[in-house]
Order: structure tokens, then sequence, then C-alpha cells
């Protein structure tokens, strides 16, 4: 079995390829694991490579550039799309309710007296969960009356960061305000900036991030968070494959599991 994630240091991608080796394992077989790093090319020819190893499956978290490719190959193996959940024929798709759930934060951010919370998010270029959480986000924002800020920032890019913290600084010295990040990844390289502006968390500063990244409960005050249920999502990806192989049918389509909002320290009610 072939498995490609984007960063495979990931606690996401790390529980999920647990939890998938594991429910294969448990059926006899064997997984070679590849990282994409997100890139579309890359992810063409890691897929090719693992075919032309004869690979009887194949999972992976898709850039989405490659769609057609992947259809034509769900015909012919299961393919199972894991955490961006597109829309492809043949294939299955496990994602989470990424939408509803983002909407879930935010609007607590704000039910917690949080005036302004300002959304960190990479570029969403048509990949459905940084979409589906920027909007469950302005819809909290419509049903709140309030102004939305969104700040998009770079992975590996300090001057995009630097741009948001500094509209963070801004808001944060005019009212209370929270930080809600689109993911663990984008939170990881902005954490220790947003803790040096100098504002008390969560009083002043609420912080708050879509994933649960291995490090929330090391911190002081924990971290609230999106806790989503990676460890469900291996074992049914795991379970999907080892179903088909047995010459089982199962419908293909979008499989959504429910994530949830988990409140820690880092936000309090004013």
């Amino acid at each position: 079995m072939g498995a490609i994630v984007v960063n495979m240091s990931y606690p996401f991608c790390v529980g999920f390829l647990r939890a998938f080796s594991r429910t294969l394992g448990e059926a006899g077989y064997h997984l070679m694991v590849a990282e994409s790093e997100g890139d579309a090319r890359r992810e063409r020819q890691l897929i090719e490579s693992f075919v032309a190893n004869r690979v009887e499956a194949i999972a992976l978290q898709t850039s989405g550039d490659n769609n057609d490719y992947l259809a034509d190959l769900a015909r012919e193996m299961p393919v199972v799309l894991v955490d961006r959940a597109f829309a492809i024929p043949n294939a299955y798709a496990i994602g989470t309710n990424n939408r509803d759930v983002s909407r879930e934060m935010a609007w607590q951010l704000f039910d917690l007296g949080y005036h302004w919370v300002v959304y960190l998010t990479e570029d969403a270029r048509g990949i459905p969960t940084r979409t589906d959480r920027l909007e469950g986000y302005l819809e909290a924002c419509r049903v709140a009356l309030r102004e939305p800020v969104v700040m998009r920032v770079r992975r590996g890019d300090p001057a995009s960061f630097r741009k948001a913290l500094a509209h963070v600084a801004a808001c944060a010295c005019k009212a209370r305000t929270a930080v809600y990040t689109a993911n663990g990844l984008v939170l990881m390289e902005c954490y220790r900036s947003l803790r040096a502006l100098g504002y008390q968390v969560p009083d002043q500063l609420g912080i708050a991030t879509f994933d649960e990244p291995d490090w929330a409960d090391l911190v002081d005050p924990p971290l609230t968070c999106v806790r989503q249920p990676v460890e469900q999502m291996g074992e049914t990806a795991g379970q999907i494959i080892t179903a088909r192989l047995r010459g089982e049918e199962v419908a293909s389509g979008i499989l959504v599991v429910p994530s949830s909002v988990v409140m820690g320290g880092s936000t309090a009610r004013d």
C-alpha cells in the first residue's frame, strides 16, 4: 500500500499514518509512505512511482491538481483521499466538518468576550479544507455582527507573519482580541511571536487554532483548539481499502467524520 501526505512531521499526518498503518498491518498489508510537501508535480511523481512498484491501493492528502489522473487511477485500484476531501469519481474521501466546527470555534471566541477574532490562514488555492474553515469563520462573524479580520500568511515567509502580527497588535491595543489560526502549522510558526507581543493570555489576547498540535498541553496556558478525529480517519481509510481488496462493495463518495472544539486556558471569558 502507498500513502502520500503533505508533511510527515505534522501531527495530523503522524496520527493518520499510525492508525492507517496499524489497520493495514492487522490485515496483513505493508505500507510505503512519502511526503509531497504540497507540491502537485512531486505528488504526481510519487503516485506514478507507487504504481510502478505495484502498490494495491493509495491513500493521500492531495493538492487537488491531479484529480483527473486520480479519477483514472481509481478505476484500477482503491484510491482514498484524506483530509482534503475532493469529490472524484470512483474514489473515496474522508474529511471532517471543517466549516461547521470552524464556525463554532469563532462563535465561541466571540461569546467569550473577544471583540476581534483575527483569522490567520494560508491562501486557499482551491483546497477545500482551507476554504471551508474560512467560510465557517466568516459565517460566525456575520451571526455575531462583527467585522471579519482575515490575514493571509505564507509559511516560510517571515514578512507575511510580521504583517499579520502587526495587525493583531493594532487590534489588541484597542479591544480584547483573539487570534484563530487555520491550522497548527501556521500557529507553530507564529506562536512565539504572538507571545512576544506582550499581551496577557488569555485576558487581553486569546489564542486558538484548528488542529490539536502535540504541544497543545505543554504550553502555558494550554491551547484552545479543534480536535480532528485523526485515529478514526486512519482506521476508516484502512478499512475501506482492505474491504475493497477482499472484493467487498464499498460505496464511493465523501465520508464526513466530525471534529470538536476543545477549550483550553489560552482563551477565557472576560
